[in-house]
C-alpha cells in the first residue's frame, strides 16, 4: 500500500515536498507519473516539474536510475520499506496542475503523485501536512477525497482504492470561502479562494438550483440521487482567466472575480451567465465522461490509461453533447431566459460559422485529432480545426431535434439510457455509437451521422428550426462586435465595414497585429499572413485605434493599398474589399407557426422539468 506525504514545503520558491513510501517494493521497483489527465486531452509532461528525486531504504541512499521522461526505476531490498522523496515546482495558475505560494495551494494528485507501477491497484493513503509558514495557520483544505483521520481544517490522512481513485480529487488549499447545499439529497460544498466581492447567497441559490436539475435529469424514476456521496467545487476567482477540470466527485474551476454576482443586482451579467453554465458544464460531467466513458480510453482494469494518447473519435458526444446541455439546463431550471438561451445558441453556431475549418474537419476527426490540434491550437487554427465542444453541442442540438420531430425519444433519453446501461455499469461506451442511438430510438440515424458527425456540409437550419417554430436568418455580422443572436433587418449598405468582413482578426494590445487570416477571405487571397503588422491603408498611417475609421470609409469593390511588416521586411498588398461575408446567425420564436410546433418546441426547452 504506497502512502503518500505533502508538505507545502517552499511558498516562495513554489515548491512542493512529497515523501512516497512502498512498504513491500518489488526488487526492481518502478514508478511513474501520468502523462495527461482525463478531461484534458493533451500530453502535459507533468513529470517535467520534478525537481529533484532520490530514494532510500532503512536510511541509506538507493540508486536512482531514470528509463524514460516520466518513469524511474530502483533495485531494492526485498520486505524492507522503500522512501522516495521528491520536489514539485508549482507554479502553473490553471485547473490541470499545481500552484503554490503564500496565499493558495492547488494540488493536482496527477500532476504531483508518482504511482507504483507494480501496485497502482493497491489502495492508497495521502496525508497532506498543515503549512508552516506564516499565514498558513489560516487555511483550510477542500477535497472529495476520502478522510481517514483529519483535523478541523481539513488536513491529514485521506485514503483511496487506487491510483486510479486518487489521481481524481484535486485538493484546494487557502483561506477561501465556502457554503454548502444539498441537491439529490447529498451534500456539496462550494469553495471560493482569491479576492472578490461577489454575491455568494445568489451563488449559492443558483448552484443548487443547476445541480438539483441535473440530477432530476439522470434520475431513474423518483430516485433523483447523483452517482456520489458527496461534491465538492473548487472557485478560483482571477483577473482573468476561466476554464474548468472535471473529476469524479468534483470539479476545479477558474473564471474572473467579475464574473461573479454583484449583490443587490437582480439581473444576470454576461460574465455571471457563463461561470453558472461553466458550473453546469462540469456537473454534467460527473456523469458524461467520468462514468459514461469511451471504452477507447479504457485498459483492461476499466480505467484510464494516462500514460499515452488513447484516441476516440467520440469527443464530440462527450465534451459536446456536455455543453449542450450546459446551457439548456440554465434555461430550464428558470436562470436565464427563452429569449437568453436562444441568443446564446445563435452565437454557437455563427462561431461555426465563422471557421473555415468546418469544411475541413469533421466533428469525429476532431475529436480523434485532439491530442495535436485541439489543443494545440495556432495562428492556422480556425482554417484547421472545428470544435468538437462547440460544433458537438450543435450535433446534439440537432439529434434531439430530428429525434424529437422523428420519434417518441428524447437525447434526455438517451443519455440516461446511457447512463444506466454504460455508466453505472462501468462499461465503456464503443466507438459506434449510432447503434445505440439507433436501438433507443427506433430510428435509422445512419444518414444523420454521415451529414453532421462524419461529414463537413453546413445544416439547414431554417429547414431544422421549423419543426419547432423557430426561424433561422442567416446574414453578414453588421458591426464588429456582432456576435450573432439578434434579427436585424439592417441593408448591407447600412452595414458597418469592419476588418472581419476582410477575415482577419487583430491582436487586442500592442501593435495592429493580425492575429488571424481566414482562409477564402480577401486578406487571403491580397496574401495577407498572421502576424504580419499593419502599418498604413492607401498611405494612411494605420493603428489599432485608428484601423476602423479607415475601413468604415471604404466600400465594396474598392481597391486599397496595405503597407504592412512581415517580420522586419516592409511590404504592400493589394486588397479588394469584400461583399460581407454571410456568416452570422440569429435564431427567433416563429409566431406564425401551427399549435403542433410551438408545442414541440415547448417540450424541447422545458424537457426533464415538465
Amino acid at each position: 500500500m504506497p502512502h503518500y506525504r505533502l508538505a507545502f514545503a517552499d511558498p516562495a520558491g513554489h515548491v512542493l515536498h512529497v515523501t512516497m513510501t512502498i512498504d513491500k517494493p518489488a526488487p526492481v521497483q518502478r514508478v511513474s507519473m501520468p502523462a495527461w489527465i482525463p478531461g484534458s486531452y493533451m500530453i502535459r509532461e507533468f513529470a517535467r516539474n520534478i525537481v529533484t528525486l532520490t530514494a532510500s531504504q532503512h536510511g541509506q541512499a538507493v540508486a536512482v536510475t531514470k528509463l524514460d521522461k516520466a518513469t524511474w526505476e530502483m533495485r531494492c531490498t526485498a520486505d524492507s520499506p522503500l522512501t522516495i522523496s521528491y520536489r514539485v515546482y508549482a507554479w502553473d495558475r490553471t485547473v490541470r496542475s499545481n500552484y503554490f505560494d503564500v496565499a493558495r495551494g492547488f494540488v493536482n494528485p496527477a500532476a504531483s503523485l508518482l504511482c507504483d507501477d507494480a501496485a497502482a491497484d493497491s489502495p492508497c493513503t495521502f496525508e497532506v501536512e498543515r503549512p508552516a509558514f506564516a499565514g498558513g495557520e489560516m487555511w483550510k483544505l477542500a477535497t472529495s477525497m476520502t478522510p481517514q483521520q483529519i483535523d478541523e481544517r481539513g488536513f491529514g490522512c485521506y485514503v483511496s482504492a487506487n491510483y486510479d481513485e486518487l489521481i481524481d480529487h484535486p485538493i484546494e488549499c487557502a483561506d477561501f470561502d465556502e457554503f454548502t447545499f444539498t441537491a439529490g439529497g447529498v451534500p456539496h460544498r462550494f469553495v471560493v479562494s482569491g479576492v472578490h466581492r461577489g454575491d455568494l447567497e445568489r451563488l449559492q441559490r443558483d448552484a443548487q438550483t443547476i445541480c438539483q436539475g441535473h440530477c432530476e435529469l439522470f434520475a431513474d424514476g423518483a430516485n433523483a440521487k447523483p452517482p456520489f456521496e458527496h461534491y465538492v467545487f473548487q472557485l478560483h476567482v482571477v483577473d482573468e482567466g476561466y476554464g474548468g477540470l472535471e473529476h469524479r466527485a468534483s470539479t476545479a474551476l477558474i473564471c474572473p472575480r467579475h464574473d461573479l454576482p454583484v449583490k443587490g443586482v437582480a439581473s444576470i451579467s454576461e460574465g455571471y451567465r457563463e461561470l453558472l453554465a461553466l458550473i453546469s458544464h462540469e456537473y454534467f460531467h460527473a456523469w458524461n465522461v467520468k462514468r459514461i466513458r469511451p471504452l477507447a480510453f479504457m485498459n483492461s482494469a476499466r480505467v484510464y490509461d494516462t500514460k499515452s494518447e488513447q484516441y476516440s473519435r467520440l469527443l464530440w458526444l462527450f465534451e459536446g453533447f456536455t455543453s449542450y446541455y450546459d446551457e439548456l439546463m440554465l434555461l430550464r431550471t428558470g436562470l436565464i431566459t427563452e429569449a437568453d438561451y436562444l441568443k446564446l445558441l445563435s452565437r454557437h453556431v455563427t462561431q461555426v460559422m465563422r471557421t473555415p475549418a468546418r469544411r475541413l474537419q469533421s466533428v469525429a476527426d476532431s475529436s480523434f485529432d485532439a491530442w495535436t490540434k485541439y489543443y494545440r491550437q495556432d495562428e492556422n487554427a480556425p482554417n484547421a480545426v472545428v470544435s468538437y465542444y462547440v460544433k458537438g453541442g450543435l450535433v446534439a442540438l440537432l439529434l434531439d431535434w430530428h429525434l424529437r420531430a422523428q420519434s417518441a425519444v428524447t437525447l434526455d433519453d438517451v443519455m440516461r439510457h446511457l447512463w444506466q446501461h454504460f455508466g453505472r455499469k462501468n462499461v465503456g461506451v464503443p466507438e459506434d455509437v449510432f447503434a445505440i442511438f439507433e436501438r433507443v430510438s427506433g430510428l435509422s440515424l445512419r444518414d444523420f451521422e454521415a451529414m453532421h458527425v462524419n461529414g463537413t456540409d453546413d445544416p439547414d437550419w431554417r429547414a431544422a428550426c421549423a419543426p419547432f417554430a423557430l426561424k433561422a436568418d442567416a446574414r453578414a455580422s453588421v458591426s464588429s462586435g456582432d456576435r450573432g443572436g439578434a434579427m436585424t433587418k439592417v441593408a448591407v449598405g447600412d452595414m458597418e465595414p469592419h476588418l472581419r468582413h476582410w477575415g482577419v482578426v487583430v491582436s487586442e494590445a500592442g501593435e495592429a497585429t493580425l492575429r488571424y487570416v481566414l482562409n477564402g477571405s480577401a486578406a487571403h487571397a491580397a496574401g495577407l499572413a498572421a502576424g504580419d503588422v499593419l502599418v498604413a491603408i492607401d498611405g494612411l498611417r494605420a493603428t489599432r485605434s485608428t484601423l476602423a475609421k479607415h475601413v468604415v470609409r471604404l466600400v465594396t469593390g474598392e481597391v486599397v493599398q496595405i503597407d504592412y511588416f512581415r517580420h522586419d521586411h516592409l511590404r504592400r498588398a493589394t486588397l479588394v474589399v469584400p461583399t460581407p461575408p454571410i456568416d452570422t446567425m440569429a435564431l427567433a420564436l416563429d409566431q406564425s407557426a401551427d399549435e403542433s410546433a410551438q408545442s414541440r418546441r415547448k417540450a424541447w426547452l422545458t424537457g426533464a422539468m415538465v
